[in-house]
């Protein structure tokens, strides 16, 4: 492995470029056929990232079917073919999609999410919610005041990450499957929306204490779902004031 100083990665597209630099050294030959990956806080350290980009960087991996992640015994390099599976995903999810359509989507799969969440999340799952929001929060406060490109992507970035960590506590590996192979279409929208309500002189439309995503958090935890909804749309829907 490179030195560690070397590695690190900036914080755009954190779940894409983690996901790139381990499939690359799966084809250079660094991690063979059969060989177990570094574990996710090991990884984490490498690329200088937190361990839920890692964790949804290797998700992804697992859904191309180019590692298998078994169950307290970390992650191994499979057998396929690297050509086949990344030619024809990555010419499918290249294009963008209607706002309509992404938003049909995200409340058809992120709110069914949101319900098993509540059925199914631990107390140490809702901490990690938690803290993923605080990060959240603090990329949108820097994000307000600031022109800098890196800034919004980073916001888009731990957005994104917010609402897989909605789908992962969910316990259905489906509904995560699906998430993670549009995730390049809600990131569009993600971008998107951030930049509407930028525009308008609040990054998430509402100031921290009001925002939709503490909201969203607020439901889980107390287990009201129809609240959680209705927090949802707002969330999703490029104009929350509709």
């Amino acid at each position: 492995m490179n030195d560690k100083n070397e590695t690190k990665i900036s914080h755009i597209s954190a779940v894409d470029q983690v996901s790139e630099r381990i499939k690359q050294a799966i084809t250079s030959g660094q991690w063979k056929v059969g060989t177990r990956l570094p574990s996710e806080g090991e990884l984490a350290e490498i690329y200088g990232v937190n361990r839920l980009t890692v964790r949804m960087a290797l998700q992804k991996l697992n859904v191309l079917g180019i590692i298998e992640t078994k169950v307290g015994a970390g992650s191994y390099v499979r057998d396929f073919s690297l050509a086949r599976v990344f030619d024809g995903v990555s010419e499918f999810f290249a294009e963008s999609k209607p706002h309509d359509e992404i938003y049909a989507l995200r409340m058809l799969i992120e709110v069914e999410c949101c319900r098993l969440a509540i059925d199914n999340a631990t107390g140490e799952e809702m901490e990690d919610l938690n803290r993923q929001l605080g990060r959240y929060l603090e990329a949108k406060e820097i994000c307000q005041n600031s022109a800098d490109p890196a800034d919004l992507e980073k916001l888009v970035d731990e957005d994104l990450l917010f609402h897989y960590q909605i789908c992962r506590i969910s316990r259905n590996s489906i509904y995560e499957d699906i998430f993670l192979l549009t995730r390049n279409y809600i990131r569009q929208y993600l971008t998107t929306i951030i930049s509407i309500r930028k525009q308008k002189g609040s990054v998430g439309g509402y100031t921290s204490e009001e925002d939709t995503h503490v909201k969203i958090y607020e439901a889980l935890k107390a287990k009201d779902f129809k609240s959680c909804k209705k927090a949802y749309h707002k969330t999703v829907y490029l104009d929350p004031d509709e």
